[in-house]
């Protein structure tokens, strides 16, 4: 698949292989938006490299539980690992293996497809506009 590759803060365009995570959600991404993280991390704001881009909007096309298959969804960028201390006290945003979509230890959203888990997910209504799913809220 094509995907934006930052590397010394330089961009490139990149085949890469299609992510194949055991027990969670391929997505085929319909729109990503650029945020003002993605362009500090550009900057060097912190030393990453990989795929860039947490805010997105996409179509899911493989999923371990088949009724999220065509869904539209958006999703949390933290996934968390649910057994460390922090998870199992009930703060997951503190948790100690967390992977961060585009940011920590997670290939992000400016690619032909991303995953994540299920519980992550939050399915996007008809109603509402790819423009608008995509978009962060205030």
């Amino acid at each position: 698949m094509k995907a934006l590759w930052l590397e010394n803060n330089q961009i490139s365009l990149r085949d890469i292989p299609q992510p194949n995570q055991p027990n969670e959600a391929l997505i085929k991404i319909r729109m990503a938006g650029i945020c003002s993280t993605d362009l500090e991390l550009v900057k060097g704001y912190y030393p990453y490299a990989g795929i860039l881009g947490h805010e997105f909007v996409g179509e899911v096309v493989q999923a371990p539980e088949k009724s999220w298959l065509g869904q539209r969804v958006v999703g949390e960028i933290n996934a968390v690992c649910g057994s460390c201390e922090s998870c199992l006290s009930g703060r997951p945003t503190h948790c100690e293996n967390r992977s961060v979509l585009g940011i920590a230890n997670r290939a992000g959203v400016f690619a032909e497809y991303t995953s994540l888990p299920l519980e992550n997910l939050y399915r996007v209504p008809d109603s509402v506009s790819d423009e608008a799913a995509r978009r962060p809220s205030r």
